[in-house]
């Protein structure tokens, strides 16, 4: 099966804190809250979000409009709790032909170090070798994003290098860590 078909029958997942769903409208208020605060925004490539209307447009309204076409997998991290959003975490990029794929994920700054990124990549990560039956699933981090690094290497990931002045971030060009783990190494 394709990558974008498993995509498109993403299910809801559960996990002890977490309901991992897809983004719908009414998670604008809690994906505004961490996507304009300049800490979460700091080592992302995307820019602080200014106002609502932007979140909206600019990410909400492409992720549901590209879940139809199987092109997101995009997942709200949702606490149990409360209801709330707190966070998203995605496939962002994969290739068919070579049964890999990158995830990725943002968190309310109000929410870091309490180990719900690495109890939501635990599961999609599980989804993807298990369901999807991708071979390698690799993530990325801007050099200076020690927060980041942690989980990937919590989730089992291993760090193979770093890539020199590859990306454009806030004005300069950034390194970036990357990060992976074999279907044989989940296994």
């Amino acid at each position: 099966m394709k990558i974008e078909e498993s995509l498109k029958q993403i299910p809801v997942f559960e996990t002890a804190r977490l309901i991992l769903r897809k983004v719908n409208l009414n998670d604008l208020d809690d994906i505004f809250e961490f996507s304009s605060d300049p800490k979460v925004a700091h080592h992302m490539t995307w820019e602080v979000n200014k106002s609502k209307e932007e979140t909206l447009n600019n990410f909400i309204n492409v992720v549901l409009k590209n879940y139809e076409k199987g092109e997101s997998g995009d997942l709200a991290m949702v606490l149990k709790e409360s209801g709330k959003v707190i966070g998203t975490c995605s496939f962002l990029d994969w290739s068919n032909e070579h049964s890999n794929a990158e995830i990725g994920y943002v968190l309310n700054r109000n929410y870091w170090g309490k180990g719900l990124a690495t109890e939501a990549l635990q599961e999609l990560i599980k989804f993807g070798f298990e369901k999807i039956q991708l071979n390698r699933i690799e993530g990325r981090c801007d050099i200076d994003n020690i927060g980041s690094e942690k989980v990937m290497l919590k989730v089992g990931m291993c760090f193979e290098g770093t890539l020199r002045k590859n990306e454009f971030i806030k004005g300069e060009f950034r390194d970036t860590k990357i990060f992976s783990i074999l279907k044989e190494e989940y296994a």
